[in-house]
Parts: structure tokens; sequence; C-alpha cells
């Protein structure tokens, strides 16, 4: 059963290990069993010594994010830690694999620890936001020092043990195959000795004060002044060297219990959980061999990521020239990537050895997954579709790129279980969404293989239904809807960009149109039946609102936006008020999809608007940041803004249902 502990002896020696693969999540379950096979060890007068792990990865890994929304449940990670630093008998962690969070702060408990040359250590909770809590800051810099203690804790990566960074970490790094032995060595000379060396007992890393201060002044001058988490860390680590053990211990736990319940912490919590739940399931065998039909703009750059990712990739172009172009821009993009390393693929193999094209289209009929990149028309997916499923002997999922077409019903009905719509967003920031389009009709093998080539390319495949803008354009719409709708009352589009990066946003909604297909966007305001908007002219204008702000083009398309109104709201509309009125029409977007089935439950679009637009990751995404500001505030705000526009902001019937229930989004997620 996952969480189990088993417990069994060799010799004098007590072996613990955890029993919840893949990731070793140290549950409750997991903590009460480390706690009773300790009990049990301790009163057995055969056991002299205790190892924890082995070297196939029996060692605990991190507390379940979920575990943290509430506070945890006995025995906590910092009370094992300690029973572990106090057992009257030696106690030796063995680590192979990733050990990270709490299963990191118990082996620095530990009197002794071994590890395989391939195991990893960090501390990956401070990626949601979570500080240490279990004695970390204060052993960790005992043992290495300032510098390479906060690399460890800040950064969130898991290092390799045999890094720089972990130096002075473990007593030994051995191979698996004598780690066991190795461990057992440990523990029965530490029986034996007189003293037992703990980490809160050790000062090497104390060893030069102003080093120490010097990065603790670095780190605090280095970080985001609104970033409590780093703080906290920094304050601790030098309590670690001021102060007596038992007071840093108070100290950090205090700063966890803080930070743990800020909205920060919540929403980077939340961020992670809902991304962890889409991804969830995959278990297709990944793909080897791709085709792509129709060379759009954005292949050269997929076809490469592909390639270096180590599929092969078949393309077909039966357009000499056109072939030529494209090679010469493969080319391109694999050069700017040349300091990439590829992470599968045949030893010595190039990524540009994987990609063939060929000008018979029958080349594709041996590719395990089909890509159609045609003009997001019907006419043009349509065809592109017939094409690819009259290939002969193929029955190979196929992904067709679209913004708002029902792909599949625009295949030959035999091939339409098979046809996926695909929407992946290409950005010059950070951005990993895949928004597939599923159908009732859509065959579980197909969407199976296709949320694994997501996974393959590093891609967070969400589930969305056919519909026009399918998820993640319809909500960069009503942003932007909402953004035109305070132009036309005088805003400034810069002040309301501003406004959104002050808020963590990584563009603004007008700096976005350079990121977005903007004449989609556009269009598709165009068939909702909104009067033309700053957005819609610049993207018909042609213009890049960051390089063209001050233009007298863009100013022109300002007063034509305005359409003669008077500016009447032009000041007095704080920062604070513009981001309010921008969440609250993509809050109001998200329960029309919702109402709608475009989407199955709020977080699928929080993943979507962090993973693809840019939207804060410390606030969740924007269901989650209406969890946290309310829904009734929010709902207030929509009634007054949609005296400016009521298509953007009329509230949709679904919040006046939740708030009647007393409920929020979080409760429709499951």
């Amino acid at each position: 059963m996952a969480g189990t502990v088993r417990m069994h002896r060799e010799g004098p020696v007590a072996v613990l290990l955890l029993d919840h693969p893949p990731a070793q999540i140290l549950s409750q379950r997991a903590r009460k069993g480390l706690m009773t096979a300790l009990d049990r060890a301790e009163a057995d007068p055969a056991i002299r010594a205790v190892i924890i792990g082995d070297a196939s990865g029996g060692f605990p890994g991190q507390v379940n994010p979920r575990e943290f929304g509430a506070p945890l449940a006995a025995p906590v990670p910092a009370a094992l830690a300690l029973r572990i630093e106090s057992f009257p008998k030696p106690v030796v962690a063995l680590l192979a694999g990733n050990v990270t969070g709490a299963g990191a702060e118990l082996a620095l408990a530990a009197d002794a620890r071994v590890a395989v040359p391939a195991a990893r250590i960090g501390f990956a909770d401070t990626l949601i936001g979570l500080p240490p809590s279990a004695g970390a800051t204060q052993r960790l810099p005992r043992l290495i020092g300032a510098h390479h203690a906060l690399t460890l804790m800040l950064t969130g990566r898991n290092y390799p043990v045999t890094s720089e960074v972990a130096q002075g970490i473990f007593d030994a790094i051995v191979p698996a195959a004598k780690a066991e032995a190795k461990a057992r060595e440990i523990a029965l000379a530490l029986a034996e000795a007189p003293d037992r060396p703990r980490a809160r007992d050790r000062t090497e890393g104390f060893a030069d004060a102003g080093a120490y201060q010097a990065e603790l002044a670095r780190r605090r001058a280095n970080a985001a002044p609104d970033d409590r988490m780093v703080a906290a860390v920094c304050r601790a680590v030098e309590a670690a060297q001021l102060f007596p053990f038992e007071a840093g211990l108070e100290l950090e736990q205090e700063f966890f219990d803080e930070i743990a319940a800020s909205d920060r912490a919540r929403g980077l919590r939340h961020a992670l959980i809902a991304e962890t739940r889409v991804s969830a399931g995959i278990k297709a065998p990944p793909v080897a061999l791709a085709g792509i039909l129709a060379l759009g703009p954005g292949a050269p750059a997929l076809v490469a990521t592909l390639a270096q990712r180590g599929i092969g990739v078949v393309v077909h172009e039966p357009d000499r020239h056109r072939a030529a172009r494209f090679a010469a821009a493969l080319r391109r993009a694999l050069a700017a990537r040349a300091s990439l390393r590829a992470q599968t693929g045949a030893a010595g193999e190039r990524p540009e050895d994987r990609v063939i094209l060929q000008s018979d289209i029958a080349a594709m009929t041996t590719a395990e997954l089909l890509l159609d990149l045609s003009p997001d028309d019907p006419a043009a997916k349509s065809a592109a579709l017939v094409a690819l499923a009259a290939l002969p002997e193929s029955d190979a999922p196929v992904l067709s790129a679209t913004r708002h077409l029902d792909t599949a019903n625009l295949a030959p009905r035999a091939a339409r279980g098979r046809v996926i719509g695909l929407h992946l967003p290409g950005r010059s920031f950070p951005a990993h969404l895949a928004e597939l389009v599923v159908t009732p009709g859509t065959t579980s093998r197909a969407h199976g293989r296709a949320r694994r080539f997501m996974q393959q390319i590093r891609r967070i495949p969400v589930r969305v239904s056919a519909s026009d803008g399918l998820a993640g354009p319809a909500m960069m719409g009503a942003l932007l809807a909402a953004a035109d709708a305070l132009v036309r009352v005088g805003l400034d589009a810069g002040e309301i960009d501003a406004a959104m990066t002050g808020y963590g946003f990584a563009r603004g909604p007008y700096a976005m149109l350079g990121e977005i297909a903007a004449m989609a966007h556009a269009e598709r305001e165009a068939r909702l039946g909104r009067a033309a908007g700053l957005s819609s002219l610049i993207a018909r204008a042609g213009l890049k609102p960051g390089r063209d702000r001050c233009s007298g083009a863009l100013q022109a398309l300002v007063a034509e936006a305005r359409a003669g109104r008077p500016a009447e709201h032009a000041h007095g509309w704080r920062a604070s008020e513009v981001r309010t009125a921008l969440l609250a029409a993509l809050v109001n977007e998200g329960a029309r999809l919702l109402a709608d089935r475009v989407v199955a439950r709020p977080l699928v679009l929080d993943v979507v608007m962090v993973q693809g637009y840019g939207f804060p990751r410390t606030q969740g995404g924007p269901m989650q940041a209406a969890e946290t500001i309310g829904l009734g505030h929010l709902s207030q705000a929509m009634r007054v803004l949609a005296e400016l526009d009521k298509s953007v902001w009329a509230p949709h019937p679904l919040i006046g249902d939740l708030m009647a229930n007393g409920v929020g989004f979080s409760d429709l997620n499951g």
C-alpha cells in the first residue's frame, strides 16, 4: 500500500524503507510509519543502528503540496527530524533518486548520509513559496556555509550529490552496488564510537564569518522586495550563525507558519497542484517519429523542438523552393539552440539528422503521430485532413493546429476519432501550454498519445472542447476587450500595460499583441460582434505596441478607438482599479467557459493563463485569484464596470449561483 514503511533487519541493523513510488511522498501515513518503525527499532535491544533508504530509492521525498492547504497533521516533518536526530542509536540516511523538500531535511537530521552518484538533493518546496520547516535552515549552513546552503534552499532545483553545491553534506558517495554495504559499515562504526557528530553540532560552515554575512547581504539585495520567502530563509540562516540551535528552529517554524498561510504561497501551491492534476495519468508510449503537413510560420521552431527532444520528424513539402526556405529556417532555429543539449536520442546524433524532408506525402505513413499545420480556415483544414486520412495503413493520431475550429468535424468521418485540435502558443517568455481539443468521439488512444507527445516536448496538455477561441484565445480576448473598454474612456494603453506587469504579468495586454496571433484576435472580435477596439485596430494596422507606443500612427488609432467620446475617466484610475477591472473580465469569461463546458474545471483556466499568457504564478491563475480577492468583491466591481461594456463585465449567472450557494470556483475543481 502506498505510504507504507517496511522494516527489516540485516544483523544488528534495522533498514527502514518507504514504499510510495515514484516520488516517495512523505504523507501523514508515511510519517506515522517512520515514527512507529523508529519506536520498534529503539525498543529492540538486538538493533544497534538504523538505516533509512536503500540503493533503489527507499528514502522519503517531499510532502504532498496539497497537505499545506491546512496545518499539517501530526507527526509533522519537524518532529520526525528531531526524532531522528535524538534517536539513541545511530541513524544513517541512504539516498538514491531525487530526495527533496522534507525528505532532504530528514537526511540532514541523520547522523550520517550516504548517496549513490546518480542521487539528487534539493528543496522543491521553495517553488511553491514555502521555506524549509524541519531544520534545514539550521543544519545545512552548519555543514556547508551560507553560499551553498542558500543556493540549495532558494533555487528549487535538485542538484546532483556530486555537484560542488552539495559538497560537505555526504559522508560517502559510492556506486549503487556498494552503497548499502557502505551505509551498514558507517552505521556500525557510529554504534561503536563514543560520540556521534550531529549536524546541529557542526561548525564548518561558520569558518568564515565575514563571507557568511556577505552572502546573506548579497541574497537580500538580489531578492524581489515582496519575496517574503527569501527574506525568511535569509533571516533563519543568519540565526543559525548567531543564535543557539533551538532558537533557530523556533524562528524557522514561525516563518514557515506565517508564509504558508500567505496569498503568495497559496497561489504558487495552487499553480503546481493544478499543473499536476491536468498532467496526471499519462501512460501512453512515447512518440519516436512524427509527421508534419503544411509548413506555417511556426513550423521551423516546432520541428527544431521535436528534433532537440530526440523525436524523428518527416516533413512533407512538395514545393522544392518552399522546402529549401524551410530547411534554411530550420538550420537557423537549430543554431539558435546549439547550446542546448538534446534530452534524448542516440549518442552523437545531431538534431538535424532526425529531420527528413519529403515531397511524397506517403513518406508519413510510418509516423506515429501526425501534425497538421495548415491555415486556420475550414477549407484549408478540410483539405489537409482529407490528405492525412488517406495515408495508407495509418491510424496515427492527427493534431490539427487551430484557435477556433472543430477540426474533428472537418475530417472524413472515418478519421474523426483520431483528430484532435491543437493550440500550441509560442512566446518570448517561458510558456508550456498545449490546448488539446477533444470531442465526444475522440478515442482514448488518440488522446493518450497526444498527451504523451506534449509531455515529451515539455508542454502541459489541457483538455478543452471545441469552441471559438478555445480557452486561451478566449481568455486573452476578454483581457484585451476589457483593456479596450478602458482606453475608450480615456485610459492610456501604456498605463494599462504597466498596471498589469506591476501585478506580475509577463506582458501587459497590449504588449501581448506581439506574442499572440493578433489578427486572429481581431477576427474573433468581429465574429463576436464587438466594435473594433484599440487591440483590433493595432492588429489590423500591423503595429507593435511596445515599439510604436509613442508613434503618431498609434495615437491615431487611439483616437479612432475612442470615436470622439469624452475622456471623463482619463484621470483618477489607480493601478489597483485597472487590475481589478481586467481580472474581473478574465473571471467573467472563465465563468462562461465553465458554463459552456469548454473546460471541465476552473483550475484548467488557471493553467492556461499561467502557462500560456504570462499570468503571475504567485497568484495561481485568475480563478484562484478570484478566490483570494473574493467573488463578492469582484461581482460588485463587475456590476459597476458593466456600464462601460456589458459584453465584458455583465456578471455571468454562474457567478451569482456560486455566491447564492456559498461556494467558490475552488469547489468546482473536485
